[in-house]
C-alpha cells in the first residue's frame, strides 16, 4: 500500500477527480480517524460493465477530462490532462503516478489517497494484464466546500453514483459546465447558449427502472466498481420506494442467477418483475401491497397512459421525463398544420404527446418489442403512424414533407446518415435529445459548423439522474436561411 497527498483539479465525463500527485505520504503520517478508506475505486476493466443502467443504452462515449471547478476556486481550467502543473506545486519524484483518477473527490480539494496494488490473476492463459490499482481516499486535508456526507453507505464501493458527496446546487452547476464545455472543445462553439440545468425537485427515489446483479448465494445488489462482485442490498437511496419495497421482498429469499430486472409505474403503482417472480414472492409482493404486472405495466405521464414491456425503453425518472416532454413540445412551436417526426421513438411517448398538436405524427423506432407498445399506446390517435425501422434508413426515404423533427437516439447518438437526412431535407425545426453531452456535440458540429445547415438556438441540460455524473439535454435547432 501506497500513499499520496493529491491536489484534485478536474473531474472526468465519469464523475471521478483528476489531481496531480503532490508528494509521497508516509502513512505514519496519517491520522487515526483518517486510517480508513473513505471512498474507494478500482478502474473499471474495460470488459466489466459495473454501472447501474440507466436505460439499457449503450455507453459510446470514450472517457475524456473535464475541468468542472468553478472559476473561483483558483483551479487550472486546463484540467490535468494539459501536462501543466498547479502553480506553486513542485513536481513529483518520478518514480510516483502523476496523476491519479480519485472517486469521491472534488476539484479544489486537497486529499491523501492510498494506492493498493491488484494481485496478477491466475488462469490458463499465459499473458494476463495486470488489474489496475485500486485507488481510495483515506483523509481531505483540505475539503471543498460543496462537499456533503454522503447518506449511502455503499457511495464509492458501488457503481451506481458519483456525486452523492457534492452538494446537489453544486451538481446542476458541474452538469452545465461538462455541457458548455463539449459544446466548446468538441461542437466547435465558441460561446454557446446553455442555460441553467433544470433540477430534480426530489433528486432522491426518483428511479422506475433498477437492474440488480445476483450473486452465487443469490443474494440481490448491484455490482461493485471494477469487479464482479455484488453488493447485496434491500434499499438504494436512488431507486424508487416501490422497488426499494420490492427488493426487500427479494432479499429475503435466494433468486435466480444472473439478474432480476425491477420496473414500477409512478403514477399506477404497478410493479413488473423480469424474470417472473416465483408464487411464493409473488404472494409476498401482494402482500406488501404491489399490484405485479405479468407481461408488460402501464406508467402514466404528462397525462397520458403507456404500456410498457420489460425490454422497451423509457424514461427512468417520470417527473423529470414530464418536463423534458414540456420543452421538446415548447421548442417545436408545434401547429395544426404540421407533420412531425419523432425519430428513435421508443415506446411512443413524444408522438402521443405531439399527436393533439399536429396535423401528423411518424414515429420511427428500431426494436419490435417498442413498437408492439407503441401501437397499443398510440391506438387512440389516428394521426400518429409507427414504421419499424432503423432511423438511418427510414428517415431519408419519407416521402412527405417533416415540418419538425423529434431525434432521441442511443447514447452514441446519431449515425451519418441521419444527419446528412436533416441537411438534404432540410427541416425547419430539430429538437436533439441528448443522454450523452459528448456524441450530442460531435453531432452538433457537424450539423452546424461542417454542413453549416443549422444553427443552435440552445442547449438546456436536464437532471435526469441526481447523484450521477449523467445528465441530459435538450436542444433546439433552426435550419439556417440561405
Amino acid at each position: 500500500m501506497r500513499y499520496y497527498a493529491v491536489q484534485l483539479t478536474s473531474l472526468t465525463r465519469e464523475g471521478e477527480a483528476l489531481g496531480w500527485v503532490i508528494a509521497s505520504q508516509p502513512d505514519a503520517r496519517l491520522s487515526e480517524e483518517g486510517s480508513g478508506p473513505l471512498y474507494s475505486h478500482s478502474v473499471p476493466d474495460e470488459r466489466m460493465d459495473t454501472s447501474v443502467p440507466d436505460e439499457g443504452r449503450d455507453t459510446g462515449a470514450s472517457n475524456r477530462e473535464m475541468d468542472t471547478s468553478a472559476p473561483d476556486e483558483g483551479m487550472d481550467r486546463s484540467g490535468p490532462g494539459s501536462g501543466r502543473q498547479p502553480e506553486g506545486q513542485e513536481a513529483p519524484d518520478q518514480a510516483m503516478p502523476r496523476e491519479l483518477r480519485v472517486p469521491g473527490g472534488i476539484p479544489g480539494e486537497r486529499v491523501i489517497v492510498a494506492v493498493e496494488e491488484a494481485p496478477r490473476r491466475l488462469g490458463r492463459r499465459k499473458k494476463r494484464k495486470r488489474r489496475p490499482p485500486r485507488i481510495s481516499i483515506v483523509q481531505v486535508l483540505e475539503p471543498s466546500p460543496w462537499r456533503v456526507e454522503a447518506p449511502c453507505p455503499h457511495f464509492g464501493a458501488c457503481g451506481g453514483c458519483q456525486f452523492q458527496h457534492i452538494d446537489y446546487a453544486r451538481q446542476l452547476e458541474i452538469k452545465r459546465e461538462m455541457v458548455a464545455e463539449l459544446l466548446r472543445s468538441e461542437g466547435g462553439f465558441a460561446e454557446p447558449q446553455v442555460l441553467p440545468t433544470l433540477a430534480c425537485e426530489v433528486p432522491w427515489r426518483y428511479r422506475n427502472h433498477m437492474r440488480f446483479s445476483v450473486n452465487r448465494e443469490g443474494q440481490v445488489g448491484l455490482t461493485e466498481r471494477g469487479s464482479h462482485r455484488v453488493i447485496a442490498l434491500n434499499e438504494c437511496p436512488i431507486a424508487h420506494e416501490s422497488i426499494n419495497g420490492a427488493l426487500k421482498v427479494l432479499s429475503e429469499t435466494p433468486q435466480p442467477r444472473p439478474q432480476v430486472v425491477v420496473r414500477c409505474g409512478t403514477h399506477t403503482g404497478q410493479l413488473l418483475l423480469q424474470p417472473a417472480p416465483t408464487s411464493e414472492v409473488r404472494e409476498q409482493l401482494a402482500a406488501a401491497g404491489f399490484a405485479v404486472c405479468e407481461e408488460s405495466m402501464e406508467e402514466e405521464l404528462a397525462g397520458a397512459r403507456f404500456r410498457i414491456r420489460p425490454s422497451s425503453f423509457f424514461q427512468t425518472n417520470t417527473a423529470q421525463a414530464e418536463q423534458m416532454a414540456a420543452l421538446v413540445l415548447r421548442n417545436l412551436e408545434i401547429s395544426p398544420q404540421m407533420t412531425i417526426a419523432d425519430a428513435y421513438c421508443g415506446v411512443g411517448t413524444f408522438a402521443l404527446l405531439l399527436a393533439p398538436h399536429a396535423r401528423r405524427v411518424i414515429g420511427i423506432e428500431e426494436s419490435a418489442s417498442a413498437v408492439r407498445d407503441a401501437l397499443w399506446n398510440v391506438r387512440d390517435a389516428p394521426n400518429v403512424q409507427i414504421i419499424q425501422g432503423k432511423t438511418e434508413v427510414v428517415l431519408p426515404t419519407l416521402a412527405e414533407t417533416i415540418d419538425g423533427l423529434v431525434l432521441d437516439p442511443p447514447r452514441q447518438g446519431c449515425q451519418r446518415p441521419v444527419l446528412d437526412a436533416l441537411v438534404e431535407r432540410q427541416i425547419p425545426r430539430v429538437v436533439y435529445v441528448s443522454c450523452d453531452p459528448a456524441t450530442l456535440a460531435r453531432d452538433l458540429r457537424y450539423l452546424c459548423q461542417t454542413t453549416a445547415a443549422y444553427q443552435l438556438a440552445q442547449a438546456q441540460p436536464l437532471d435526469m439522474f441526481p447523484q450521477t455524473a449523467h445528465v441530459e439535454t435538450v436542444v433546439c435547432l433552426y435550419r439556417k436561411q440561405a
